[in-house]
This record gives C-alpha cells, structure tokens and sequence, in this order.
C-alpha cells in the first residue's frame, strides 16, 4: 500500500512504473544501502573492482546460466539498451553490419539510441531528425489486423528481403510493456529468431528491462522458450526501485576474447557499489522467498479475475501476459482513441478508487490498462485491486455509454 499526504491510501497496482518489484520499504535493502553507505559509496570502475558489483555479477550470471561471461552496468534500462546496441555494432565492426530490425510496437527507452530502435511513435514525437543515426533502422509489424506484435512469418519476411550480411542486430521485447501491454512474443517466434541470427551473423538483443528478474514468473521472460539471447537488457526489477541501475548481460559469442572495458562503454555512476548492494539485496530477497513461484501463481489467478472483469464490459478484450505483467487491451474506435483513450479514463477512475495502474500502448489497437503489483503483493492486496478496478472499469464504461468526458 502508498499513503499520499493527505492520509488516502493506494493498492499498488503497477509497482510504481513496473519497477518495484519486492515491495516499498522492504528492510533487507534498506540495511544493505545503509551498511554499503558507510563503507564506500563510489569507485572508479577504470582503476579498481568494488565487492558490491563482484557479488552482484556473480548472482546475475547463475540466474542467467550457461551463456554469458560478463556483466556491464549502467543506471537505467535505456542506458542498458544503448550498451547493448553499441556493443552490437563494435561486434559487427568493420564488417558492414549496420542494419538494426525491431519490431512495432515495441519500447526500448528514452536514450537516443533505445528510442530510435522503438516502435512508439508518440515518444518519438518531434525527435525523428536525431534518432537518424548511421544505423540503418528497420521495424515489423503484424500483417494481422487482429494481432498487436509481429509473428515468426512477418519478421522473417522483412529480414529476408534484406541482405543478412548487413543485418547487425535482432531487437525483441518478450512480453511487451510499455507499447503492447502485455502481448507476448511466442515461443515459436523466438526460437525462429535465434536460428536465424545464427544462421546469418546477427546478434539478438532480448529487452528484458520491464520482465527481468522474476516479473513473468520466471527469471526472464525468454527463459520458457529455452533460447539464449546473444545480449540480455535488464533494468526496473534489477533493484526494485530503491537506487537507479541497469545491466547489459554479454553473451559468449558477442566480442570474443575481448573484453567489454576494452571499448568505451559506461557513464560515471555505472556500477557504483551502493546501487550494487541495492540491486544483489533485491535479488536475495526475491530468491529467499521464492518470488519468482509467487508472480506465477498469484499472476494466474489476476489474469483468471481480470477476465471475468473484461467479460463484463464490451469494450475490453481478454488479458494478455504473463505472471504479474498482465494487460487488459481495450476496443476503441481509432479516431476516439487520437481524443480521449479509453485506457487514460480508466486509469484516473482507479486513481479515484485508489488504486494505481499503468497505461500502455501505442494506437487504438494495442492500447491497454497495465496490472503488474509487486512480487510480494498479500492476498487481501490482490482483491482489494480486484473490487478497485472493477469499480473504475464500471464507472469508465458508464462514462463512455453516454458520452461523457
């Protein structure tokens, strides 16, 4: 629960901005910035090592198994993206790779970079003339008027009209947040866009800054599909909100025999030991009480509650996602949907109701309420966002019927 200054309190129904994966306040991350901060709160990653970044590399890289061999750190899942982006393009170095294929919607961060390979085109608004890079950017949609993301054969039909020799990167989103609301990349989908990096060169970049670390109900969100992406982009649930850091996870086959600080990478705050401690305590806890099982089963039952609340209103559509990143997508005629969305109405009629969620989507079709409550959100919690949100559903639909703002 948040409490405001007035007194009135909230369900957190959208762990903040989908970040605070283990709950506010929790005292096991608060002892471990405290501790960290009277020891050393910052170190040249240039001249020294500092334990906080060695432990934290050491616990990502047995979540994440065979595969990978390095961790670089940044303070946000754009910089996380960007890192992943630049390194793919010193991969591909001098062999005139520059094609980087992404997919609409998608979202991938506010940098210059991350926002250029993003299929959202409200954020990038006004920002075309910059985000025109030296990469060749190129994105798939869905040929489907029913579906919101790009299937196996619409990604395939884009990269094989280009020259695989030129393509440098793949950019996916598992489970889509921001842009799609939970529409999901199928297992088929990801697993033919591993063979086909493999086959012609090309790196896979997996954006797992909204579904890292426990999210979906798994580690990660390509965990089911048994693929390992060649970089890994981790942001939000890394630290569950309490300081800023983000990580790009390096695949073996990405730079071999050459290591990441060999090339300029980084920020000045990148890998400080006091947003390490946060992010290996986050990570602890999360593995101590088995949250992972938790945002699966609690995730399961939300999505069964959030279907019957869809069943009641015509203009919502069954839940998509997984875990506790769960959308309910909604039915709104475009040109409605460029005036008043229909997903910003309901999220103000839950914030009267007291309860928080997150708006996602990029047009009438993948517009959606975004439900995504903290891991460790109790069961009393879960219905009281249940009765919440059926309230401010109610009332948004009643709005809608007749006509009003």
């Amino acid at each position: 629960m948040i409490v405001d200054t007035d007194g009135r309190e909230y369900v957190d129904g959208c762990s903040g901005t989908i970040c605070v994966n283990i709950g506010h306040g929790v005292p096991d991350v608060l002892e471990a910035i405290s501790r960290q901060s009277r020891l050393v709160t910052f170190a040249h990653r240039s001249q020294f090592r500092n334990q906080p970044v060695e432990d934290l590399s050491a616990v990502i890289l047995s979540i994440t198994g065979h595969g990978y061999r390095e961790v670089v750190y940044t303070n946000s899942g754009s910089e996380a993206m960007e890192t992943a982006l630049r390194l793919a393009m010193h991969h591909h170095a001098g062999t005139g790779r520059n094609i980087i294929v992404s997919q609409r919607p998608s979202y991938h961060g506010m940098t210059v970079g991350a926002l250029a390979v993003s299929g959202h085109p409200p954020r990038r608004r006004n920002l075309e003339g910059l985000l025109n890079g030296a990469a060749k950017l190129e994105q798939v949609s869905s040929s489907c008027d029913t579906e919101i993301l790009p299937s196996l054969e619409d990604w395939l039909s884009v990269l094989e009209r280009m020259d695989p020799a030129r393509v440098a990167a793949v950019v996916l989103e598992p489970v889509g947040g921001a842009a799609s609301g939970g529409a999901e990349t199928d297992v088929r989908t990801l697993r033919g866009l591993r063979e086909f990096c493999d086959r012609t060169g090309a790196l896979l970049i997996a954006d797992e800054v909204m579904t890292g670390f426990g999210r979906v109900g798994e580690w990660f969100g390509v965990t089911k599909s048994a693929i390992t992406p060649d970089l890994l982009v981790t942001g939000k649930g890394l630290s569950g909100g309490y300081l800023p850091i983000g990580a790009c996870i390096v695949g073996e086959r990405v730079m071999p025999g050459i290591s990441v600080a060999e090339v300029s990478m980084g920020h000045t705050m990148s890998g400080n030991p006091l947003a390490a401690a946060a992010a290996l305590a986050v990570l602890t806890y999360t593995r101590d009480h088995q949250l992972v099982s938790r945002a699966r089963e609690v995730g399961a039952y939300l999505r069964r509650e959030l279907a019957l609340i869809a069943e009641s209103v015509p203009f919502l559509r069954p839940p998509r996602g997984r875990g506790l990143l769960l959308g309910v997508g909604i039915e709104q005629d475009p040109a409605d949907f460029a005036t008043t969305p229909l997903n910003r109405r309901i999220v103000d009629a839950a914030l009267r109701n007291g309860l928080l969620v997150y708006p996602s989507g990029v047009d009438a079709r993948s517009q959606s309420v975004m439900v995504c409550p903290p891991l460790t959100i109790r069961d009393k919690e879960v219905e009281m966002l249940i009765a919440r949100l059926t309230r401010a559903v109610s009332e948004s639909f009643v709005a809608e019927h007749v006509g009003g703002a």
